[in-house]
C-alpha cells in the first residue's frame, strides 16, 4: 500500500450487540479535510447497513440489553472553521427508529454506562475550552504549585482540565454533577461500571511526589464519594455476583508486568482471579456468569474463557473488540495482510460476516508475512518478515514500549515500506509482551540496552539469511522505546546499518526524569535504581552517551507536543550528530503529540510516510 491508501482503510471498534442486530464503529481518514470519519454500520437478517453517518461523527455505539435501544455519541466536526466550538451529544436510538438527545456540552464525552433499569445514564466528560489553542499567546496569571504535578496526556501542568461525572434521569432528560473533578482533583477517569445503585469509577488524581498518577477507585453512594483502593494501574472494571473486578496490576510499581483480572473485596482488598495465566490482559466482559478477556500471545491477541480456564480461538490473528449475542461470540479482527473485519466465532474457527474493508482489498495489495521463532543463543525470539526481492534492501522496524508487541496484525507501517520496495523485519525481543512475566521483565536494570539490543541485532541478522535477502543494504528504524534502541544500535554498531530514523524517541534519561508527563517513577522501574544515587548509571544507559560514535546517516522525527518524550530528547541528539557533521536532519510536526504516527492529523501522517521513505531510499538505493 502507498501512503495515499490510507484514506481507503477503515478502522473497526466499539462492538456491540443487542436486538438481534450487531453494530460497529467505522473510522477512516479524509486528507481533504485533514480529519477523520466516523461511522456507526448495523449488521441484521445477514446485511449491514450503514445508521450513522453524514456531516458528523459517531462514536461509542452501546445497546442497551433491557430496552434494545441503541445508544451513541455524535460530535460536530470541525472541517475548516477557525471559530468553531465542538458540540458533543449523546443520543438514543430506540427500537422504533425515533432518535433523542439526551445530553449536549462542549466537553468531550470520554466514557459513559446505562443503569440496567434504563433509568439513568451515567457520563464523563473532559473539560474542553478553546482558549488552550492559544495558551502561548494569552497573557496568564503564573501558577502556584506546591505538590509536584506533571502533565500526563496534557492534563494537569499544562491546562488544567479536569473530568467530570453527571447522572442523567432517562425520564426528564435532567443532569446532574454526580463527582466534581475540580473538588475531587480527577484528571482523568478511566472506567465506568454499577453495582446496583453504586457507581464505581477509576480515577487518576495527582500524586504529592509526583512520582506517577495515582489511580483510585471511587465509590459513589447516592451523593457520598468514597475511594477503596489506590496505588494501582486500573481500568475496565465489571463484577459478577455483585464482585467488583478490574483489569490492571495490583500496585503501579510493579510494572513491568503483566495486566491481570483482579478482584476487589467489599473493604477495597485485591486478589488474583487468574494470576497463574502469564499473559497480559486486556480486556475482559461478563456474558451468563462467565468472564472473557483478550490476551496477548507470542504476537497474536487472543479471546479466553477466563471462567473455563479455556481459549475460544488459536489463531495467526489479533481480535480487536468481542461482544456476545444469545450465545453466538462475535469480534472484531485483523491478520498481517487483513484489514479490519467482523467474524463470528464457529467451532474454534472464524467465520467473517463483513465486507468493511472489501474496497481497500480489492483496491491495495497487500503483502503476506513470513514468520520464525528465532533463537538467539539467548532466547528465541518470535520474528516476521516481508519480503520483496533478493536484491532489495531491508529495513529493520523496532516498537515502541518496551512493553508492546509486533506480531499478526495488520499494520499500515510494514505495508507502506513493503510497497515502497523494501524488505521488512521486525521482532519482539526481551521486554515485549506476549511472552510472560519474566520475558518482559529481563531487560530492567542491567540488562537495559543489552539483552534487548542483543535479540534484536542478532533476530535481525539471522532473519536475513532465512529469508534469502542478498542486498546487504540495511536500515533501522523505532519509535519512543524503539526510537531509543534505533540510537542505541548505531552507536553501538556504526556499521552495520545504512540509514537510520529515530522517531519520538527517548535519548537521555536524566533529562527525562520530571519532564517526561509518565512521572518520575517510570525510570526507576525500569532502570531499578534511583536517579540521585546513581546518576552515572542513568547517563550511561542513555543513547546519548554513544552518540558520538554514530556514523548511520540518521533522520530524527518529533512532535511538538510530544509529552511523553519531549522534543529536547530529539534536540540533543540532532545538535550532537551535526556537531560533528554527521548526514542528518530533523523533521518537527507542530500540533501533534507522542501520538503522531497512530492518531495525527491525516496530513502529518502521510507526510510522515513520505519523508521516511524518502530517507531511507536515499542512503539504501
Amino acid at each position: 500500500m502507498k501512503p495515499d491508501n490510507l484514506e481507503h482503510f477503515e478502522n473497526l471498534s466499539n462492538i456491540t450487540c443487542g436486538n438481534n442486530s450487531i453494530v460497529v464503529q467505522s473510522t477512516r481518514m479524509n486528507f481533504e479535510h485533514n480529519n477523520y470519519i466516523s461511522q456507526l454500520w448495523k449488521y441484521s437478517r445477514g446485511s449491514w447497513k450503514k445508521i450513522k453517518s453524514g456531516a458528523n461523527n459517531y462514536t461509542q455505539p452501546k445497546y442497551s440489553s433491557e430496552t434494545n435501544s441503541l445508544f451513541f455519541i455524535q460530535s460536530k466536526r470541525n472541517d475548516s472553521n477557525k471559530n468553531f466550538k465542538p458540540l458533543n451529544s449523546l443520543k438514543v436510538q430506540h427500537s422504533s427508529g425515533k432518535t433523542d438527545v439526551i445530553f449536549e456540552t462542549e466537553d468531550a464525552i470520554t466514557e459513559y454506562i446505562v443503569s440496567k433499569n434504563n433509568k439513568f445514564v451515567y457520563l464523563v466528560t473532559k473539560e474542553w475550552n478553546e482558549e488552550y489553542k492559544n495558551i502561548e499567546d494569552k497573557n496568564d496569571e503564573p501558577k502556584y504549585y506546591e505538590s509536584l504535578p506533571f502533565r500526563f496526556d496534557t492534563l494537569g501542568v499544562i491546562f488544567n482540565k479536569r473530568s467530570h461525572i453527571y447522572k442523567i434521569n432517562l425520564t426528564t432528560n435532567k443532569a446532574s454533577t454526580l463527582v466534581n473533578g475540580d473538588k475531587e482533583d480527577l484528571l482523568s477517569i478511566d472506567s465506568l461500571h454499577l453495582i446496583g445503585s453504586t457507581l464505581y469509577f477509576v480515577g487518576n488524581k495527582h500524586n504529592e511526589q509526583g512520582t506517577m498518577l495515582t489511580e483510585k477507585i471511587g465509590r459513589v453512594d447516592g451523593n457520598k464519594i468514597s475511594y477503596i483502593n489506590e496505588g494501582g494501574m486500573l481500568g475496565n472494571l465489571f463484577s459478577i455476583n455483585d464482585q467488583l473486578h478490574a483489569v490492571g496490576l495490583r500496585n503501579r510499581f510493579d510494572w513491568p508486568t503483566n495486566t491481570s483480572i483482579l478482584k476487589f473485596s467489599n473493604k477495597g482488598k485485591l486478589s488474583f482471579l487468574e494470576h497463574t495465566f502469564d499473559r497480559n490482559v486486556e480486556m475482559a466482559k461478563v456474558y451468563d456468569q462467565n468472564i472473557y478477556c483478550l490476551f496477548e500471545d507470542s504476537g497474536k491477541k487472543l479471546l479466553r474463557n477466563v471462567t473455563k480456564k479455556e481459549n475460544l480461538i488459536d489463531d495467526k490473528i489479533t481480535i480487536k473488540d468481542f461482544d456476545i449475542l444469545n450465545d453466538e461470540i462475535f469480534v472484531i479482527a485483523n491478520s498481517f495482510s487483513q484489514p479490519d473485519e467482523v467474524f463470528k466465532i464457529v467451532n474454534g474457527n472464524l467465520e467473517k460476516i463483513s465486507l468493511a474493508n472489501h474496497y481497500f482489498n480489492t483496491k491495495v495489495k497487500t503483502h503476506e508475512t513470513i514468520y520464525h521463532r528465532i533463537d538467539t543463543g539467548e532466547s528465541e525470539i518470535d520474528t516476521w518478515g516481508i519480503f520483496v526481492g533478493k536484491d532489495k534492501p531491508t529495513l529493520l522496524n523496532i516498537h515502541g514500549g518496551p512493553a508492546s508487541q509486533y506480531g499478526f496484525t495488520f499494520f499500515d507501517e510494514f505495508q507502506t515500506y513493503a510497497t515502497a520496495g523494501f524488505n521488512v523485519i521486525a521482532c519482539n525481543p526481551r521486554g515485549s509482551t506476549g511472552r510472560g512475566h519474566d520475558f518482559l521483565r529481563d531487560v530492567c536494570g542491567k540488562n537495559w540496552g543489552v539483552k534487548d539490543a542483543h535479540d534484536v541485532v542478532t533476530s535481525f541478522k539471522k532473519m536475513v539469511r532465512k529469508m534469502g535477502i542478498e542486498n546487504k543494504n540495511y536500515g533501522i528504524m523505532g519509535g519512543s522505546y524503539g526510537g531509543f534502541m534505533t540510537s542505541w544500535v548505531i552507536g553501538h554498531n556504526n556499521k552495520l546499518f545504512k540509514s537510520a530514523i529515530v522517531e519520538r524517541a527517548l535519548i537521555n534519561w536524566e533529562t527525562m526524569v520530571g519532564t517526561s508527563d509518565i512521572g518520575i517513577g517510570f525510570p526507576e522501574m525500569y532502570l531499578l535504581s534511583d536517579m540521585e544515587k546513581d546518576l552515572n548509571f542513568y547517563r550511561k544507559k542513555s543513547p546519548i552517551s554513544v552518540a558520538s560514535n554514530i556514523k548511520t546517516p540518521t533522520l530524527i522525527i518529533h512532535s511538538e507536543e510530544d509529552y511523553r518524550c519531549p522534543v529536547e530528547q530529539a534536540e540533543q541528539l540532532f545538535s550532537n550528530l551535526k556537531r560533528r557533521g554527521i548526514e542528518s536532519a530533523m523533521l518537527r510536526f507542530p500540533g501533534e503529540s507522542h501520538e503522531l504516527s497512530r492518531s495525527g492529523k491525516p496530513i502529518h501522517r502521510k507526510q510522515r510516510f513520505e519523508h521516511i521513505i524518502n530517507w531511507h531510499k536515499k542512503y539504501l538505493t
